[in-house]
């Protein structure tokens, strides 16, 4: 090429400027004639088969060329063949020239871009042992997928770990905020890697800008170092792949709001999906932010303030730190803020845009598709306690197939949450702003459309379900919502599906009161009649009292006697019985009005359970009379429940014949029917009678088969009750231990339940089969218990027991006035009430003292009186008792 200062020279060329200049002058010099300055870089790719970009970076000098591509480029310049060696070896001058820079260069740098770490961070144990796990695990799961709800601390959790893992990983420590949900523009991978890589010690000049050559420069950069990548908040898989690292040292460490499938799907990412907070970590983040003087000072009002903010990290954070800059507020009183109106609102009032709680949320939403945002909103409206899929699906009048992708994308981004197959629910403070967004951006009349749309769904299944279980006539005759098929295949399936939606049917039937559609509030009201018994709900009494009021304010008469039923029942659950006493009169008066015998036969057979309850025998007798003979009039045959209810009243006033006979034949009806909420009743109830009686092995028998029923059937307040009876018949029995056992088991379940009368039941058992162990002092603690739950329960009948039963653990402590006192109290009770056999055994225990004392005459004409009620009633243990006592007497001995 000769020495030409105004051509091309290699022996010119000394370094990569160099190599730059001549290559150039080259170009110049094999485009003459063309009309053109150079050969373009398009015309010396086609000519090399090296793609344009690739032809750039080595021309450029970016990239120093592998020496037969050079060749290559040279020859396709036009260099002839007696000038190739000189282009050669400038070649491998540059060549030299870098490697000597490469050698004096410094060591590669070490990026520490980790943020702050959280301050106060409590929790996480397990999800940060996982991650801990997942480093010192095979290579090839070295990539961790964090996700969750805006605003549950993903990147908390994140930048924490990084930290403690930091020392694991000397090479260094990479961060970048992908920005998947904010404001700004989501990052560019190609502007990511370049930052990287340039944090990793790569000069800019030798940077590509093409994001595959940017991704492999990447992964060459870091082959065989140990560095962790943490990368915030991305919002696709798409996104995160090209900055993924290949050597088996590094750990990437990913956040995100969705749960990208596929990553887990091809890349093997191992997925963490958080939650909030447990109670325990939430209290002690809001103490340690709040400060401790302030948590500690009402611990109570700290553990209320972590459940108003959901348990969620970010909402804990900003409502510490507004008790932080609000030193005069009390924590009770930020809670009634939280609770009282829209949570979010007060707690985002006092800080920036970026740290508020909906602003995270508003970015998600922003994210979802209109049909997305849509259902997003308008499950705002519905139970924050869940929702089945064919109740979402009517109430936004989506087919199945429509809405299963938009489930799908709430479920993904996690705006939803599917605690069980098929039913979802959103988190409280989610909820509390879909309600927010609902409001604001659709119209009242679609919004009361949607809700009342769902109502009809539930109040047709609530009332089909309860059909099965316990059927009656009135309650389909006026129910305004039909299911609209057999959704429930059996009772078992109508059971398994109140359990689960009994909380959603709660609160909308307090929904459909404030909304007005007062029949549909009392459609499901009277669906949950039997469940509110079952569950022993602190929901029985408000929502009874709501639906009550729409039926009022409508004028729904027939409404207000279903109410009043239901909400009879709930004060007599808690031993109000005035209450419930008034509810039912009422209730009598608007069934006589309306002429509906129907609702005045029901509502006769609640007078007569509530006077049971209060002891008045007799009035209940004939008050399931009438109720009887209202159903025979219009049905033609008597109900199971008012059988065997009746036979317990003619059990209680010591008819123990005729009260077997009605529960046998309610036995043999539900079973002719296959009715087995009946077949549970009556058997259960069937046992008393018989253990009167003297059967004991027919009672237990009966006792049994009863429990059984009840517990296939989730009647947990019946199981208590059959369990304590069951007991009694063990302790008379003489089966002491196993009718501890039994009592032991029916206290527990009837604490649990807030069941008094049967708690009651529970201790008489325990004191009696103590008294028969000699454990007089246990006794009588037992029996004292029985005797305070019967008063607060106002329970005649167990107030009658307990107080014989005390009589003879005051006779065994040789305390005769106070045995005396105790038998005269109970002979009083029962001829107010009409209880026999408590009559005769209050006399019979008289009669013990009486005998203690000397006073034989006394004792022998209680003892006569006694034989006589229990011959009559047809008592065999009390008539036995009653000979032992008349055998004991002196003049019986002579």
């Amino acid at each position: 090429m000769g020495s030409d200062a105004g051509g091309p020279d290699p022996a010119r060329i000394t370094d990569v400027a160099g190599f730059v200049r001549e290559v150039d002058l080259l170009r110049r010099q094999a485009a003459r004639g063309t009309g053109k300055a150079r050969v373009s870089l398009t015309e010396l790719a086609g000519l090399v088969a090296v793609p344009r970009s690739t032809v750039h970076a080595y021309v450029s000098g970016k990239i120093h060329p592998p020496s037969d591509v050079f060749d290559r480029i040279v020859i396709a310049l036009g260099v002839p063949r007696t000038a190739w060696a000189s282009w050669n070896e400038a070649w491998f001058r540059v060549a030299a020239h870098l490697h000597t820079q490469k050698q004096a260069a410094p060591p590669p740098s070490v990026p520490r871009q980790l943020p702050l770490d959280v301050a106060g961070f409590v929790g996480r144990e397990r999800d940060l042992a996982a991650l801990d796990e997942l480093v010192s695990g095979s290579p090839g799961t070295r990539v961790a997928l964090v996700t969750g709800m805006p605003g549950v601390g993903k990147s908390a959790l994140a930048i924490r770990w990084a930290h403690r893992a930091a020392g694991r990983f000397p090479d260094g420590q990479l961060f970048v905020n992908l920005r998947g949900f904010a404001e700004a523009p989501p990052a560019d991978p190609v502007d990511v890697l370049s930052g990287f890589l340039r944090a990793l010690g790569t000069a800019e000049r030798e940077t590509p800008r093409e994001v595959d050559r940017l991704a492999a420069s990447f992964r060459s950069a870091v082959a065989g170092r140990r560095v962790v990548v943490v990368l915030d908040d991305a919002s696709s898989a798409e996104q995160v792949r090209p900055l993924l690292p290949g050597s088996p040292g590094c750990a990437v460490l990913i956040t995100s709001r969705t749960k990208l499938v596929g990553l887990v799907a091809r890349e093997g990412a191992v997925p963490c999906e958080l939650g909030p907070l447990g109670t325990d970590d939430a209290v002690a983040l809001v103490r340690h932010a709040a400060g401790p003087d302030r948590a500690d000072t009402d611990p109570a009002a700290t553990a209320e303030l972590a459940e108003a903010c959901g348990r969620l990290p970010l909402a804990l954070r900003i409502a510490a730190a507004n008790a932080r800059v609000r030193p005069g507020l009390l924590l009770s009183a930020m809670v009634e803020e939280l609770r009282s109106a829209d949570p979010l609102a007060v707690l985002d009032a006092a800080v920036d845009r970026e740290t508020a709680v909906q602003n995270a949320v508003a970015l998600s939403y922003r994210a979802l598709n209109s049909a997305a945002q849509r259902v997003f909103r308008l499950l705002g409206l519905f139970p924050v306690d869940g929702i089945a899929l064919p109740a979402l699906a009517a109430a936004t009048e989506l087919e199945p197939e429509s809405l299963a992708p938009v489930v799908a994308t709430l479920l993904d981004m996690h705006l939803l949450f599917e605690r069980t197959p098929a039913r979802y629910s959103q988190h409280a403070l989610l909820h509390s702003w879909a309600k927010r967004r609902c409001r604001a951006e659709d119209a009242g009349d679609v919004r009361d459309s949607a809700l009342q749309r769902l109502i009809s769904h539930y109040a047709g299944l609530a009332t089909e379900a309860a059909q099965l279980r316990h059927p009656r006539p009135y309650r389909e005759k006026y129910a305004r919502a039909r299911s609209g098929g057999a959704s429930f295949a059996t009772a078992d399936e109508a059971l398994t599906w109140f359990d689960v939606e009994f909380a959603t049917l709660s609160t909308l039937t307090r929904q459909a009161a404030a909304a007005g559609l007062h029949a549909l509030a009392t459609q499901l009201c009277v669906a949950l009649h039997f469940e509110f018994e079952r569950h022993r709900s602190a929901e029985w009494l408000p929502v009874s009292e709501a639906a009550l009021a729409a039926a009022r304010a409508a004028g729904d008469a027939a409404g207000q006697v279903l109410c009043l039923r239901v909400l009879s029942s709930a004060h007599w659950s808690r031993s109000d019985h005035v209450e419930a006493l008034r509810h039912l009169d009422e209730a009598v008066k608007l069934a006589d009005e309306l002429d509906a015998p129907d609702l005045r036969g029901i509502v006769l057979s609640d007078l007569g359970r509530m006077s049971i309850s209060v002891g008045r025998l007799h009035d209940a007798a004939g008050h399931y009379r009438r109720a009887l003979d209202l159903e025979t009039a219009q049905d033609g045959a008597a109900s199971i429940p008012n059988l065997v209810v009746l036979g317990d009243v003619l059990w209680e006033l010591g008819e123990l014949a005729g009260a077997y006979a009605l529960q046998t034949q309610a036995i043999e009806t539900a079973a002719r029917q296959g009715y087995a909420a009946g077949l549970q009743l009556a058997e259960s109830h069937a046992g008393r009678p018989s253990q009167a009686l003297g059967d004991l092995e027919r009672a237990v028998e009966h006792y049994r088969t009863g429990l059984e029923l009840c517990r296939s059937a989730g009647e947990h307040a019946d199981e208590a009750s059959v369990l304590a009876n069951l007991a009694g018949a063990l302790r008379d029995l003489g089966e002491y231990e196993e009718a501890l056992a039994t009592a032991r088991d029916a206290l527990a379940k009837a604490t649990r339940l807030g069941m008094r009368r049967t708690q009651a039941a529970a201790h008489h058992v325990l004191g009696t089969v103590m008294v028969e162990l000699g454990r007089i002092d246990e006794a009588r603690t037992a029996l004292e218990s029985a005797l305070d739950l019967s008063r607060e329960a106002g329970h005649p009948r167990g107030r009658g027991d307990a107080l014989v039963a005390l009589s003879a653990v005051h006779l065994r402590q040789g305390k005769l006035d106070e045995a005396y006192d105790r038998a005269g109290r109970a002979l009083a009770l029962s001829e107010e009430t009409g209880h026999g056999l408590i009559r005769a055994d209050s006399l019979l225990a008289m009669a013990a003292v009486e005998l203690e004392r000397g006073e034989s005459g006394a004792a022998r004409a209680h003892a006569e009186r006694a034989r006589a009620l229990h011959g009559q009633a047809g008592c065999r243990l009390g008539a036995e008792r009653a000979d032992a006592v008349l055998t004991s007497l002196p003049s019986a001995r002579r």
